[in-house]
């Protein structure tokens, strides 16, 4: 058994992706019970192209946050590289970050997409060969509207990203109607923009 696991460390260490700034640097989304992704599983959506829920048993913390598997084998492969597995821009709606804005996301509105291309992963898509970042989304609709921005969506939010989001206060893991007015604007808690 440990040779195994051992063999599984060693195998996703030396498929890791160069992983872009967009994936993790700030605070975790949680939800009232400190989990990240509401207690999804994020190794499923690659694996399995499904958002699946993980249980108790199969935990992990990273981003001090708790992390939920459906099975010891994919909390496995997230302990062994889990900038390649978690969602981008710490679990935040992608969408949302486009317009300096850091909301909570549906678990079950997500695309992957490819790092170079900004692309959604094709059918062929092999999380064990093949590069692919998570993105979460506020709802389903707005998953379709980030589809439809692609690639320069996934441009804009990283530019935001990287401007000063990442920095900020992770959002409220939940809805309101405080979500649909505002943002869009640069917000005043970022620094001051030089040059």
């Amino acid at each position: 058994m440990r040779a195994a696991l051992a063999s599984l460390a060693v195998l996703a260490a030396a498929l890791s992706p160069v992983m872009l700034s967009s994936a993790h640097a700030g605070e975790q989304l949680v939800d009232k019970k400190g989990r990240a992704n509401f207690g999804y599983d994020v190794v499923a959506y690659h694996t399995q192209n499904a958002a699946v829920e993980g249980t108790d048993e199969f935990s992990a913390q990273y981003n001090d946050a708790t992390f939920l598997f459906a099975s010891a084998e994919h909390r496995d492969l997230f302990l062994a590289n889990p900038e390649r597995f978690a969602p981008a821009y710490d679990g935040h709606c992608a969408f949302a970050i486009i317009s300096y804005k850091k909301l909570t996301v549906d678990p079950e509105a997500f695309v992957i997409a490819d790092p170079e291309t900004h692309l959604p992963v094709g059918a062929d898509y092999n999380p064990m060969t093949d590069e692919g970042i998570l993105y979460l989304n506020y709802s389903e609709g707005v998953n379709k509207q980030f589809r439809e921005l692609l690639p320069q969506g996934i441009v804009d939010a990283d530019l935001a990203w990287d401007d000063c989001l990442e920095n900020l206060p992770a959002g409220r893991a939940r809805k309101g109607l405080r979500d649909f007015f505002g943002g869009g604007d640069r917000p005043d808690s970022c620094p001051p923009v030089t040059g």
